[in-house]
C-alpha cells in the first residue's frame, strides 16, 4: 500500500504525482490520498487498544510495510466551523488553535502507528529555519549575515553600515480577506521612524546576486534552476512577486561538485529523502545557502527545464515500495 499525506487545495504537485503513480503502478498495488480535510469530511477510525486504523472504509495495516510520502497537511484556514459556535466564546482563536492541536496531535499519533512503514520524509520534519542556517555553515556553506532582534535601535544602526533584507523567522503564510489576499516576501529594510520594541524580527544582510537557485534534491540527485530575477525591479529582491508580464527566464543549472557535497551532507543530517533548496550566487561568484523546504513546490522547476520531476518523484515513490517489498519477502 502506497500512502500519501497531503491537503485539498493549491496542490498541483501531489495531483501531478499521482496522476503519474496510477499511470506507473501495477494493477494490485493501492494507493490512498488522505488530505487535512478528510479528517473532518471523511470516515476514519482510529481504536488505539487494537492498533486498528480505518479510512475511508479501507483498513491500513500497521503491521505491514506501506509505502507513505509525506507531502502536507492541511491550510490553516479550512475550518468551517459555523460562526455561532464561535460566538459563544470570548477568545474564538484560542478555539480554533485548539482544534488544531487536536488535528496535528492525530498527525503526531498516525505517524507513531505507522512506523513499521517506510517513510518518504515525516511529519515530524518540519525544520527550525534558524538551526539550518547554522548547520549549512557547519557543512561548508556560505550564508547571509542573519540577525534577530525586537529592539528598533539595534535594527536601525545594522540598517547603517549594511544594506538589508527581511523574511519571516519561519515560514511564510498567505492572508485572506474577504476579497483579496496577501503574500509574505522578502523585503528591503527601510529606517524604522518609532523607537522602543517590536516583535522579534529577522534580519540578514543583501546578497548582491547574479542569480537566484531553486533546488529539488530526490534520490541524491540535484534537480538545479537558475532564476535571473535580479534584472526585474518586480522581481530583484524576491523572485515570488512574479512579473506576470515578462517572466523571469529560467534555465537548467548544474551545481558546482564542491556545493552538491556539502549539500548532500546537510540534506543527511537533517535525514530528508527529498526536499526543496533555495541558494543565491552573488555577482562575485560565491555560493549562499538560504533554506530547505521538506515540502516546497517544484512544479516551477519541473516545467521551465523539463526535468518531469512529477514523474520522477512517482517512479521514486514506487521504486521504495518495490524495494521494501523485496525485502519482506527474503
Amino acid at each position: 500500500m502506497i500512502i500519501i499525506f497531503s491537503k485539498n487545495y493549491g496542490e498541483n504537485t501531489t495531483d501531478h504525482v499521482l496522476n503519474w503513480l496510477y499511470h506507473h503502478k501495477k494493477d494490485n498495488e493501492v494507493i490512498i490520498r488522505i488530505n487535512g480535510d478528510d479528517l473532518l469530511n471523511k470516515d476514519f477510525y482510529i481504536d488505539i487498544s487494537n492498533s486498528e486504523f480505518n479510512f475511508n472504509n479501507q483498513k491500513i495495516d500497521n503491521q505491514i510495510v506501506n509505502t507513505i510520502w509525506f507531502r502536507r497537511t492541511f491550510d490553516e484556514d479550512f475550518l468551517n466551523i459555523e460562526p455561532k459556535i464561535f460566538n459563544e466564546f470570548h477568545n474564538n482563536k484560542t478555539l480554533e488553535n485548539h482544534l488544531f492541536s487536536e488535528l496535528r496531535t492525530i498527525y503526531g499519533f498516525l505517524e507513531s502507528f505507522l512506523n513499521n512503514s517506510v517513510w518518504i520524509n515525516k511529519y515530524s520534519q518540519s525544520l527550525n529555519k534558524l538551526k539550518t542556517l547554522k548547520l549549512a555553515e557547519k557543512h561548508g556553506l556560505n550564508i547571509p549575515e542573519t540577525y534577530i532582534s525586537n529592539r528598533i535601535e539595534i535594527i536601525n544602526k545594522l540598517a547603517i553600515d549594511k544594506n538589508l533584507i527581511t523574511k519571516p523567522i519561519s515560514d511564510a503564510v498567505t492572508l485572506f480577506d474577504t476579497d483579496s489576499h496577501y503574500m509574505m516576501y522578502t523585503s528591503e529594510v527601510s529606517e524604522i521612524k518609532n523607537e522602543g520594541h517590536i516583535f522579534p524580527t529577522k534580519v540578514q544582510s543583501k546578497i548582491d546576486k547574479k542569480f537566484e537557485l531553486r533546488i529539488l534534491y530526490m534520490d541524491d540527485v540535484f534537480y538545479s534552476m537558475a532564476i535571473f530575477s535580479q534584472n526585474d525591479k518586480k522581481t530583484k529582491v524576491d523572485f515570488r512577486n512574479y512579473n506576470y508580464k515578462k517572466s523571469n527566464r529560467s534555465v537548467p543549472y548544474q551545481l558546482p561538485i564542491k556545493i552538491e557535497s556539502s549539500l548532500k551532507e546537510l540534506v543527511k543530517e537533517l535525514d530528508l529523502k527529498t526536499c526543496s533548496i533555495d541558494m543565491i550566487v552573488s555577482k562575485d561568484e560565491e555560493y549562499y545557502f538560504l533554506e530547505i523546504n521538506p515540502v516546497g513546490q517544484f512544479g516551477m522547476v519541473s516545467k521551465p527545464c523539463n526535468y518531469h520531476l512529477e514523474e520522477q518523484m512517482s517512479l521514486y515513490i514506487l521504486k521504495n515500495h518495490e524495494k521494501n517489498n523485496n525485502e519482506i519477502k527474503k
